[in-house]
């Protein structure tokens, strides 16, 4: 199946970025082996076929670890960016779409002996939206993929917005990149994520939608001359053109 083709070289890049990471925080006699299967399993067991015949992949992942080790993995920033950047480029190969933002929580667990990790994985639209997005900064991008050549947003036709980050939240609340002041927008209401050198946005379990180009989305990759709606206030996406070639279709062997 090429779902699963897909998800052994996902385990292998996982693997190479474990490995590069985190060494320091686990000596080699307590590592223990498959945090890389356990998040690519988890990924596999959590896909859902939607009423549309598309496959849905959990969006948050739960990596528990013993106490004394939970808190330096969750300040290894790069080590979550990682995790979330390799997730989005091998679930678009695979023509999976996600729940909502990728999202990476390390949480401490009594039970768990030093070097053991355990993975879960939930689909959780709601849940992500309630937490702060880990962001790559403009000096890290070369760890990351670029953004496309003058990317930019117009607001209700009258604001540019310059998009030059790997991820940017859109809403009413004064701690969005973009702040919306409207009453129909909500406070947290969407992002975009830079995937594969392309924006996706992602509606964030808003009251009043997101919309593209007329048809209400909860996922969607952006194109120049695409028309977001949210809630009613219009935002136009544009960017320089690009040779790469963005039709390519990814099909999922059920």
């Amino acid at each position: 199946m090429m779902v699963k083709l897909t998800l052994s070289k996902l385990e292998s890049r996982l693997q190479a970025l474990i490995e590069g990471s985190t060494d320091w925080l686990f000596p080699s006699a307590q590592r223990q082996p498959g945090l890389a299967s356990q998040m690519a399993e988890a990924l596999q067991d959590g896909i859902r076929i939607d009423q549309d015949g598309e496959a849905v992949g959990p969006n948050l992942f739960i990596i528990q670890a013993h106490p004394d080790q939970a808190g330096a993995l969750a300040d290894n920033q790069a080590f979550s960016e990682g995790l979330i950047q390799i997730l989005c480029e091998q679930g678009e190969e695979a023509g999976i779409k996600f729940s909502g933002p990728l999202a990476i929580r390390i949480t401490p667990a009594e039970d768990l002996a030093p070097g053991e990790l355990h993975v879960q994985a939930r689909h959780s639209r709601a849940e992500v939206s309630k937490t702060d997005a880990t962001e790559v900064e403009p000096d890290d991008q070369a760890a990351a993929c670029q953004p496309p050549p003058n990317a930019f947003l117009i607001v209700d036709g009258v604001q540019i917005f310059p998009l030059n980050r790997s991820v940017v939240n859109i809403g009413r609340r004064a701690d969005n990149h973009l702040v919306i002041n409207d009453e129909r927008v909500s406070r947290i209401h969407a992002q975009l994520r830079l995937v594969r050198s392309c924006y996706v946005i992602f509606d964030l379990d808003s009251t009043g939608g997101t919309y593209l180009n007329g048809r209400r989305i909860h996922q969607a990759t952006l194109q120049a001359g695409d028309v977001i709606s949210l809630s009613g206030v219009p935002l136009v996406y544009g960017q320089d053109a690009v040779e790469t070639d963005r039709t390519q279709q990814f099909v999922v062997d059920q």
